[in-house]
């Protein structure tokens, strides 16, 4: 259970890596487009079109896991803690954080936002997914520490 609950949560912040690095070549690569400076990067990143796909399978496959993760970590609390929800400053952010990619994921299903500004978020998202896995334990009384 306990193992479970660290692998998803771990391949979920690999996952949203992917995102992040995808959502950064991206900016690069249009950047590069729309100065019409094709240097030597220019021809070394896919595509525009397949770094937002590569963003897109990288969240959702990010959400799915962090989702197992989150559901394997509360089934285990309630087996070793005796309660539900454990009102710990990690599980609540990781469910901030949860909010933050479902909204992000839909947005993208949607089609509502695609591209640069998916991109944008992809790398404000990561930002959270940092403090979550790093900035809590150095900043926040917690019982989840492991660095």
């Amino acid at each position: 259970m306990v193992i479970a609950h660290t692998v998803c949560a771990l391949l979920s912040y690999v996952a949203f890596l992917v995102a992040f690095l995808s959502g950064a070549l991206f900016l690069v690569q249009e950047r590069q487009v729309k100065r019409k400076r094709m240097g030597w990067l220019f021809r070394r990143l896919p595509a525009l079109g397949t770094l937002d796909r590569l963003n897109l399978l990288a969240i959702g496959a990010g959400f799915g896991l962090l989702s197992l993760g989150m559901a394997f970590g509360l089934w285990g609390s309630r087996m070793l803690l005796g309660s539900r929800w454990p009102w710990d400053p990690k599980v609540l952010l990781t469910a901030v954080l949860w909010v933050a990619y479902l909204t992000l994921w839909m947005i993208r299903i949607r089609s509502t936002l695609r591209g640069r500004k998916i991109a944008l978020l992809s790398i404000l998202g990561f930002s959270l997914v940092l403090f979550t896995f790093l900035g809590v334990n150095r900043w926040l009384p917690t019982w989840h520490a492991y660095l």
